[in-house]
């Protein structure tokens, strides 16, 4: 495995066919390659020197609070966008893009809303909002992948890789306080003219919903990812950041994130974070977080802002928001049974799966929790994001033995509160 922050001779690995665009190809038929891309795992390795994301100041991005009243008119015109709720040391944040026909132009804008704990669902309400904010560009939407306007750009076809909770279009920093949102794209690329496209990533304030700076990108983003102090954006050429995708990390310090970035040359896929850390792994996070990485566990490499590998995890098969991963105790076992079971899926299969011991990993703290028989769930604690792990064994009252973990602390489970998870 390598992770340089400069060119070297690249390992031998068999290349992959780079995905071509022609006016032949269909723009539905080169979206179903993206996806089938992005969810295989690395082929190919390169050695192309970094180029570097270009930053900006806040021009180009608009950030505008609003009151109460004004989210409640804008909530007309909201769009069902799949980011879902984001939990900060502050309250639940909700994303909604925002249409508004403007004679024959639609104008398009993100409303960002922070809601008091306990407060948020389908229509929040609006008494427990907390602060938000309206943002021009709007949020990256693949909502839009089928639509054949400005909005169907090579960015859209990454719509599977920025789902991802870990890495995808809005995440938050393990301790709570800074939330990042990839917008869309506003210079596009068409076919295969990857580099020409340019997208804004923000960060905002969670305590305020203020702009707390933004980054120009150039190039397809493959992912993106906050540490407490941090932003990291991986960029490529390509789906995929091996061979011809000559897959970039750009690392920003939240201090100054006009300032020039730290880059790091990688084929492998950035899928997750910790505190102070980055998560790399040969396959693409539509992988790693599907149910079916039971069926093929993969290694995780933790590695350091500065590019420095700290160490890898073998037979890992979930990574989950805030810097936790789900692996086999067993990796061995893991792998044999991996090999034994190749393209079968029947009950005699997966119950060999389930009856292999798993256990949590917390890259924070160094700590592990056996997760045999259980199952762990992401959820928002007070302090921000957060994990709650059940067992199915009642305890004394009948009820499943529960505790959960908070990114911010030293890792200790915690039992006090548990009713905060009722409705989850």
């Amino acid at each position: 495995m390598r992770h340089t922050t400069h060119a070297t001779k690249p390992t031998p690995m068999r290349s992959m066919r780079r995905h071509r665009s022609g006016s032949a190809a269909s723009r539905a038929s080169r979206a179903l390659v993206a996806a089938l891309l992005v969810s295989l795992p690395l082929s190919g390795c390169g050695s192309s020197a970094p180029k570097t994301a270009a930053t900006t100041p806040s021009e180009g991005v608009s950030v505008t609070p609003l009151s109460a009243h004004q989210v409640e008119s804008e909530r007309k015109h909201f769009d069902v966008i799949d980011i879902g709720d984001l939990p900060t040391r502050y309250g639940t944040v909700r994303v909604d893009n925002s249409q508004v026909s403007s004679g024959a132009k639609l104008e398009r804008a993100a409303v960002i809303t922070s809601y008091k704990p306990g407060s948020t669902g389908h229509k929040p309400d609006i008494k427990g909002m907390k602060w938000a904010s309206r943002i021009e560009p709007a949020v990256f939407d693949h909502e839009y992948k089928y639509s054949s306007d400005d909005w169907s750009t090579t960015q859209k076809n990454t719509f599977h890789l920025l789902e991802q909770e870990s890495s995808g279009v809005g995440v938050v920093s393990p301790d709570g306080q800074h939330i990042s949102l990839i917008l869309q794209p506003h210079r596009t690329a068409h076919d295969d003219d990857f580099s020409a496209q340019r997208t804004y990533v923000v960060v905002l304030s969670a305590e305020t919903g203020k702009l707390e700076g933004s980054v120009e990108v150039s190039g397809l983003i493959l992912g993106r990812v906050l540490t407490n102090d941090s932003l990291a954006i991986q960029t490529a050429q390509n789906y995929y950041p091996g061979a011809e995708g000559r897959g970039v990390i750009s690392v920003y310090s939240l201090s100054s994130l006009t300032g020039k970035p730290s880059t790091i040359s990688s084929d492998h896929w950035l899928i997750g974070a910790s505190r102070d850390s980055l998560l790399l792994s040969p396959y693409s996070p539509t992988t790693g977080n599907d149910r079916s990485t039971r069926f093929h566990p993969f290694t995780v490499t933790q590695m350091g802002t500065d590019g420095t590998v700290r160490r890898t995890i073998t037979g890992v098969n979930r990574v989950y928001p805030g810097g936790w991963l789900q692996r086999f105790s067993d990796p061995a076992a893991a792998a044999t049974l991996a090999a034994s079971t190749v393209g079968k899926d029947d009950d005699q299969t997966r119950a060999a799966w389930n009856a292999l011991p798993t256990q949590i990993v917390d890259l924070n703290s160094g700590s592990t929790h056996d997760l045999t028989g259980g199952r762990a769930e992401s959820v928002g604690v007070p302090t921000g994001p957060g994990l709650l792990i059940s067992h199915e064994a009642a305890d004394g009252n009948g009820s499943p033995q529960q505790f959960w973990l908070s990114a911010a602390d030293d890792g200790h489970p915690h039992t006090e509160n548990l009713e905060q998870f009722t409705n989850n």
